[in-house]
This record gives C-alpha cells, structure tokens and sequence, in this order.
C-alpha cells in the first residue's frame, strides 16, 4: 500500500515539474483528485499513464500558447463550443511542434477521449470527435491514431470538400491566436454545421432577406440610440430593467385566481402564466417535445460507461463535498430526532426517574411528553440547465453535486430528484421544418423540440439512479434551454407531491437560448416568458424556488439566488441555500 502511494506522488511530482518547464511559468498550479482539480489522481496502470501525462502536457500548453482575453464569437453556443475544441487542439500541436516528446502523451489522450465516442451513431454526435480527428490529420500527418478511422468515416468528405482550401491557412495561423480563431470560425460555416435541417435554396434566399432587412432595422435603430447619446448596451440594460419592472410590478388583480378551472393540457401554473399582464407565449407545436429517462436516451453499456467516466472524474472530490454533505446531513438528522418534556403530570411514564420513588415513597410519578417535532416532510428537485454552454467542467461539477446531494438527502428521509433540460436540435428541429412549410407565419412563438430529461425521479432510490447521473457528460446531448418552459415542469412535478415542505433548485449558466425561437420572434422572448414563470412561482406556490448561476448572474431573475464564478463552488452554493430553506423559522 505504502509503495503504491509514493508510486502516485512520484508521479504527481513529476508530472508537475513537466508541467512548469513545458509552460514556462513556475507559478502554475496542478491539483489531483479534488472538486477544484486540474487533473483526476494519478492512475494505477501503465496503459493509461500516457493518457493521463497527455492531460498534464495539454493544460501546460493552454498556459503557454493562449492568451485567455482573447474570444472570437463565432454566434452561437454550439459553434462557440467547437471553437474552444479547435483552440484547445491549436495549442496541444503548438506544444507537440515544439516538444516532440510530448506528442504521444497528447495523442494518447486523444484516443482515451475517442473511446467514450465509441458507442455513438448519430452523425451528429459526433462531430466533435470527427472534427478533432481531421484536424490532428492535417496538423500532424505523422503522428496517427488507430481509433480515427471510424469518426472520419461519416464527415472526412464534407471536411475535405469545405474545408480544403481553408487547410493552409489553419496551418499557417497556428501562432496567431485572432487569425486562427477567425479561421475556424469561417471553416465551421463552410461546414453549414449550425444548419441542422435540410432547407430548399428558396428558403435560404428568404431567410437571407429577412436576415439583411432585419440588420437594416437593427442599424437604424442603432443609429437612432447613438443619436440620443446611448449605447446599444445601455439600451438593452434599460430594456432589461423595464421588463423586471413590468413582470415585478404585476397586480394581483392581473394574475388569474389560484382557483380558476385550468383550461385543458395545461397545467396549473401555465395557465396562471398565461395570464399574467403584457405578454404572451406562445409554442407552435408540441408535437415534437419529448419528456424521457435517462435510460431511454442510451443503452445500458454506455450508462455504464459513462457512470465509470463520472466516477474517475469525481475521485476524491467527494472529500470536498461530502464534508458539507454530512454538516447538512447531521443538521436535518438533529431536527428530526425526538426530544422528550419531562416532570409532566401525564404522559408516558419516566422509567429513568422511578428510583426515586424507591428513596422517597411519597415521591409522584413521573412522565413525560414527546416534544412535536418541527421538521416537516421535505421532496427537492434539483432542475440542471442541461444546455451546450454547460459541457465540460460545470456540467461534471453538476453531475457530481447532484449525485452527492441526493444520496445524502435520501439518507435523511428526503424525497429528492434530478432532472435536466435541453432541445432535441439545433435551430429548431422539426418544429421549425413544420413552420417553413406551413409558410413561416410571424411571430410562431417557441420554436424547437424541447426535451425534458428525468435523470433520477423522487420515487427512485439513489442505489438505482446513480447510473443515470453520468448521462449528463454526454455531450452530444447538450443543445439549447429554454428555461421558462422547464421551470413549469420541474414545478408541476413537484407540486404533485404529497410532501408538507417543496424545494425547486435550479442549477444554470446563463439566459435562455434558443437561436431558433430568438430569431423568429422578438429578441427578449424566452427572458420575457422566464420571468413571468418565476413571478408567478414566487408570489403565488407554496413550492421554494432558489437558483445557482455559474458565472452567470441570476439574481436578476430569482428572488432568492446566488451566484459563483467557478464551477468548483457549486457544491457548497447548494448545500448552503438548502441548509437555510430547511432551517425552522
């Protein structure tokens, strides 16, 4: 046992020595195993040391060849995303380039990154992969992967088609970070990879003159506020702030009674929503929107699979984590123990007292009455903005948060599930084809797939869920959120519960998003509808609703929320907010 650990910190130290020469920075800071680490502990085999030496080198190389200030937007979050894959690619061939030796470390982490791919058959999903293959092709011809050949089979065509003439230029800009950014960007729109549905020139032509005449409005109006001496951010600031007034400020009067007969296929709190002053939302279909398990989105060997992915990154994270788990533990346990009152004329008779009778036979008996408990019968639903802009570090903290918390609220008698939100497409899916051929009516309201993920229901134990809580590492299941229409669900789920005390957390890292919807209708749709859903919560369900924004403001939304700018936070922001909901007034 000794051996083994010394083996692990000789490696820990070594790797961190390699990684300060590599980066040139004596300052940077490798972490193994935590909830804030940089790297998972060192493994025990041999086979995945290479791998894990390759995880090292690229961090080292993200130290020395990027310039973190530097953001190209490329316009939305799927191509955002692909972006960071190609930077993250540019740096790691810098490196290799540079220093040889590290080459085979890179490229064996590669190929450990391609076997989670392994399972995957929708095109689509793997396009990442795909993307990182050819390119690794391009940059380093010599250095090969035996586990490319599958991933390149579907989109090697369309690559070299598109992306030929582009190959030079990726090569060339290697050094320039700007260049090579706005390189990527117009290789992945000669790619038409944010297109996700088959649409006819005609319609193409349509959506480019929509698009130029909608810019000419947005320049005039830009014109417009420049003239007035304000900033389009100002305006959209002010535009925010009038909104929250607008929703904040909303009349009792104006929000339909409580118990006013719902209208049909609606729940509740939809219809009080809808109801409420100003504005309407609006969905063209719901012909598509899918509400599905965890288990029915993959098979069971890749449930697996990725539970053991989640497992390897957790390591000893549960250390951090599970300390505050066990504070709240100890805390609800506290509440619910029974006390006694003791010296009562009637009651349960005090055996612990009654040798006194025997020194003092005159002496009464004793008994004593059961304190009632405060501690309420409490359900959480933990509701986790499932969206592309997710993956990577905040969707594994989340994934490890919720895993951690819901074992230790089962413990405590705690009803809790976790579910997840996402679409189904990108740009809309077949929402969208139905609206081009109905004749893209105007304003058509919500207009994407919305898909409503149960990773573990309040009814299933933590021992049989847990396999589900490592889905949410799957990437190609990350899309867009629609929030508004999730916080109904998540509301209407747990409304349904029997329990005295509801808890809804809401875990996420930005406003809603759904380039689809957003560029049909009017630009603060989704915001609009978001906070009519949390007023309407807040002011008339007895449910508690708290939020957690990673690095993203929140509190603008949610009376009661917070807000954290690392991901590593998340653990103990969700243990703090429940600690205080479950506090007895």
């Amino acid at each position: 046992m000794g051996s083994k650990l010394n083996l692990a910190e000789s490696i820990k130290e070594a790797v961190s020595s390699a990684s300060r020469a590599i980066s040139e920075n004596p300052e940077i800071e490798i972490n193994y195993g935590g909830m804030g680490s940089s790297l998972p502990n060192p493994p025990n085999s041999r086979v995945e040391l290479a791998s894990f030496r390759g995880k090292a080198d690229s961090l080292a190389c993200i130290d020395r060849f990027r310039d973190k200030s530097i953001f190209v937007d490329a316009g939305t979050q799927r191509l955002n995303a692909l972006m960071h894959e190609m930077e993250n690619i540019r740096v790691e061939v810098l490196g290799s380039k540079k220093y040889p030796g590290i080459a085979s470390n890179i490229n064996a982490k590669f190929e450990e990154k391609c076997s989670l791919y392994e399972s995957f058959e929708e095109k689509d999903d793997i396009l990442e992969i795909s993307l990182e293959a050819w390119l690794r092709k391009v940059f380093l011809p010599n250095i090969s992967s035996s586990k490319t050949n599958k991933f390149l089979k579907q989109w090697e065509n369309e690559f070299e088609d598109k992306g030929a003439s582009l190959k030079n230029e990726l090569i060339n800009n290697l050094d320039n970070q700007i260049e090579f950014a706005e390189t990527s960007r117009t290789l992945l729109r000669a790619l038409e990879i944010e297109e996700t549905d088959p649409v006819s020139e005609e319609d193409q032509q349509e959506d480019e003159s929509d698009n130029e005449d909608q810019a000419t409005d947005n320049d005039s109006s830009e014109e417009d506020s420049s003239e007035a001496g304000e900033s389009p951010d100002q305006d959209s600031e002010e535009g925010s702030e009038e909104a929250e007034e607008e929703i904040g400020d909303v009349d009792e009067d104006a929000i339909v009674d409580e118990n006013q007969e719902v209208i049909a296929n609606q729940s509740w709190l939809e219809s009080l929503v809808g109801q409420t002053a100003n504005f309407t939302y609006k969905v063209y279909t719901r012909a598509y929107d899918e509400e599905v398990t965890a288990e029915d989105l993959c098979s069971p060997e890749e449930l697996q699979r990725l539970r053991k992915h989640l497992d390897q990154l957790m390591g000893s994270s549960k250390g951090t984590v599970s300390k505050l788990a066990h504070r709240l533990q100890r805390f609800l346990m506290a509440q619910q123990n029974r006390s006694w009152e003791f010296n009562k004329e009637e009651g349960i008779l005090d055996s612990a007292r009654l040798h006194k009778i025997i020194t003092d036979p005159l002496t009464p008996l004793s008994y004593k009455v059961e304190k009632d408990t405060e501690f309420r019968d409490t359900s959480v639903s933990i509701l986790v903005d499932s969206s592309g802009s997710m993956r990577g570090r905040s969707m594994t903290v989340a994934a490890i948060c919720a895993d951690i918390i819901s074992t230790t609220l089962e413990r405590c008698n705690v009803k809790t599930e976790v579910l997840g939100f996402t679409t189904k497409q990108w740009k809309g899916g077949d929402s969208r084809k139905m609206w081009m051929e109905d004749g893209k009516p105007e304003n058509p309201g919500r207009l994407n797939d919305i898909r409503h993920i149960i990773f573990k229901s309040a009814d299933t134990p933590w021992r049989r869920g847990q396999k589900n809580f490592g889905l949410m590492l799957r990437e190609g299941l990350l899309k867009e959120n629609v929030d508004g229409e999730a916080l109904i669900w998540a509301h209407d789920r747990l409304s349904r519960r029997m329990e005295q005390r509801k808890i809804l957390m809401v875990i996420s890292d930005g406003a809603p998003v759904d380039d689809s919807t957003l560029s049909t209708n009017q630009t603060n749709f989704l915001d609009l509808h978001l906070r009519q859903v949390i007023h309407s919560i807040e002011t008339q369900s007895e449910v508690s609703l708290i939020a957690i924004g990673i690095g993203h403001d929140v509190t603008r939304y949610y009376k009661n929320a917070v807000t954290i700018h690392r991901a590593e936070e998340l653990g103990g922001a969700m243990l703090e907010q429940l600690t205080d909901l479950f506090k007895v007034d």
